[in-house]
């Protein structure tokens, strides 16, 4: 098993290596694979790529994210510019039903609300919001349509898991009600337990996805 010291030098190393993140706004934290990152960054789209670096080291069981969004003064845009530039992004994406979607900024921060059909159309719309300059937060109210019964929904999550898994899919459970997953059961990484989340949300009609998947390297 990694050690706390060990595991606090992989995450500043991967940090540090990837091109999205500038770590030098960033500090490290860890405690019984806990991680903590704490710091300023210059916009939300750096944030995301910093909590993904982390989510790919083995041995990190969690992740407490206490970045905030410090936008440089060359970057600051009106509110009625970020919505502006909002709309124009998700009606050039060809994944987002973007005429299903509504957006409303305040103070930098989008709130997108709606419904699609998938969720990577809803995930989709975030990114490519949060990449915008000028944005400090999105918060994402778009609501997935659910379209699949529970019995098949299941069914084809667990394959899923069992496709994409690295080691035994089995200790995975899967309940399903309504359009609502939840994940139990334990897998080794923190990587393994972010796919197993990843297959469950790529699943049809899938609304919400409660994970108590725990980790035990």
């Amino acid at each position: 098993m990694k050690g706390d010291i060990q595991l606090k030098q992989d995450v500043i190393e991967e940090l540090n290596w990837d091109p999205a993140v500038d770590a030098t706004g960033i500090g490290v934290q860890v405690n019984d694979g806990v991680v903590t990152l704490t710091g300023h960054l210059a916009s939300l789209a750096e944030k995301y790529a910093a909590e993904a670096a982390v989510k790919r080291i083995p041995g990190v069981n969690a992740l407490a994210v206490e970045l905030d969004v410090r936008l440089p003064d060359d970057c600051q845009r009106t509110d009625a510019d970020i919505a502006r530039a909002a709309a124009n992004v998700l009606g050039w994406n060809a994944m987002i039903p973007n005429d299903r979607i509504s957006i409303m900024v305040e103070h930098g921060a989008v709130t997108l609300t709606g419904t699609v059909d998938w969720n990577y159309q809803r995930m989709e719309a975030e990114h490519a919001v949060a990449g915008l300059f000028g944005v400090t937060g999105v918060a994402n109210a778009i609501v997935v349509r659910p379209q699949a019964d529970r019995r098949e929904l299941s069914l084809l999550i667990k394959s899923a898991i069992e496709r994409q898994a690295t080691c035994d899919a089995s200790q995975v459970t899967v309940m399903v009600w309504g359009g609502a997953v939840t994940l139990g059961g334990s897998l080794r990484t923190w990587a393994e337990r972010e796919a197993a989340v990843n297959a469950a949300w790529s699943a049809p009609g899938v609304t919400s996805v409660n994970n108590n998947i725990r980790v035990n390297p």
